[in-house]
């Protein structure tokens, strides 16, 4: 059974992981079997998402930003069996605080109670800008995953926010993020990867900008980089080597992907073995 830790507790592992010239790594998980495969490979973090669900039904990331499930129940149920299986990694969980009928302490205090060592939001900033705006005004939007990151800092559990922007990332400094990461948009990549027009360097330029802006405000964040041109180690690699970043998140990159090519490989290498005995001896 995981252990849960508070937000101070987790930073302590994440720093005791820097200092030894270590970079971090995040891998989202929508199974068990994952989870437990990443604690294994040596996972910093282990993060519960709906969007691993739906990817794990051979759709898109984006999907779980329609409205066709709910994001919060299906990570309620994925955190059983993830924290049955995980012993010693911070498990984390990417949660929708957008919803106005479900109280930020409410939904925190159930997920810790469950187990759960600390958040990350679904960020609205995904969406295009004339939809985050309404979003916005009706008190769905952008505003509730601030109150969500804020809430969930005061009750000392670990936070880890998603910046689209500068902008955001300045907000979600000051809201008493442990971390910020920059978020480049859904993953390129695999069978049903999302498309991209930014390249590495974009990636650099961009995730540097936000690694700024949040450091503006508090200069000991720990930083991140997520999504977008991101679909490998060396592309992470690419990343960290020219940025301040300490770190990388693995949604598609860390389940879906690797899970297409092992099964793609064994199937085509079960397929391809002979018959061997019996069409030696109908020869």
């Amino acid at each position: 059974m995981a252990i849960r830790y508070t937000g101070k507790e987790v930073v302590a592992r994440l720093r005791n992981e820097i200092e030894a010239g270590c970079s971090l790594f995040m891998p989202n998980t929508g199974m068990g079997l994952s989870a437990k495969i990443q604690e294994k490979g040596g996972a910093d973090l282990i993060c519960v998402s709906s969007t691993s669900w739906w990817r794990l039904k051979g759709q898109g990331s984006m999907a779980a930003f329609m409205p066709y499930s709910d994001c919060n129940a299906l990570v309620f149920e994925l955190v059983e069996e993830v924290l049955a299986v995980v012993e010693e990694t911070p498990v984390i969980t990417l949660s929708g605080p957008h919803n106005p009928l479900l109280g930020h302490r409410e939904h925190l205090q159930k997920l810790w109670d469950m187990g759960v060592s600390g958040v990350t939001h679904m960020p609205i900033g995904l969406y295009a800008p004339a939809f985050a705006e309404q979003m916005e005004q009706i008190g769905m939007g952008f505003g509730r995953e601030l109150e969500f990151i804020e809430t969930a800092h005061d009750m000392n559990m670990f936070t880890f926010a998603y910046a689209c922007t500068s902008e955001d990332a300045e907000q979600f400094a000051q809201a008493g993020a442990d971390v910020v990461s920059a978020h480049l948009g859904a993953t390129k990549g695999g069978d049903v990867g999302a498309a991209t027009q930014l390249t590495l360097d974009d990636a650099v330029t961009l995730s540097q900008e936000i690694f700024a802006a949040a450091r503006s405000v508090n200069e000991d964040l720990i930083l991140f980089a997520h999504g977008g041109p991101l679909e490998s180690p060396k592309d992470a690699r690419y990343v960290l080597e020219r940025t301040d970043a300490h770190g990388f998140i693995g949604g598609s990159a860390a389940e879906r992907m690797p899970i297409e090519k092992a099964i793609l490989a064994v199937t085509q290498a079960f397929k391809g073995v002979p018959q061997g005995r019996r069409m030696n001896s109908d020869g």
